[in-house]
């Protein structure tokens, strides 16, 4: 989803008075975690941690939910990497200023409430990280659901 600098400062602004923001999901780069059309409910993120997932905005202006999978310091500057579970490799860094919030919740159709704290989503978020090459067989498997 493309975002400008303006739409950019109104989620900040929303998530800083709301405390929340919810957006549906596109696309299939956190599957199965994250589903096509999921509602993700985002929060304000004082401080993260690897495996969460992040909702941010690149320098092209895009606005992409991903994991957390490495902080680095360059040039005296905190960067974040980011990758989707079904991503073959990791995003550009992001810095501090480009991200807008935490999932903490997915409402999925027909379901009940999902919160990120659930033991599964723990032990999910440790396997993408832990077993970094699960992606392909991930990325296999969404490519033969997309063409049946």
């Amino acid at each position: 989803m493309s975002i400008n600098q303006e739409s950019i400062l109104l989620l900040k602004g929303i998530i800083e008075k709301k405390g929340h923001v919810h957006f549906p999901s596109e696309g299939f780069s956190m599957y199965p975690c994250i589903r096509q059309n999921d509602l993700c409910t985002f929060e304000k993120a004082p401080v993260l941690k690897k495996g969460d997932i992040v909702l941010f905005h690149t320098k092209s202006g895009q606005l992409v939910a991903h994991r957390l999978v490495r902080i680095r310091h360059q040039n005296k500057q905190m960067q974040y990497i980011f990758k989707g579970d079904t991503n073959l490799y990791c995003d550009e860094p992001v810095m501090g200023e480009q991200i807008i919030g935490k999932l903490t919740a997915i409402s999925r159709e027909n379901q009940t409430k999902a919160y990120m704290a659930a033991p599964f989503d723990y032990m999910w978020s440790w396997l993408m990280l832990l077993f970094p090459f699960s992606s392909r067989f991930l990325k296999r498997y969404i490519n033969q659901k997309i063409a049946n």
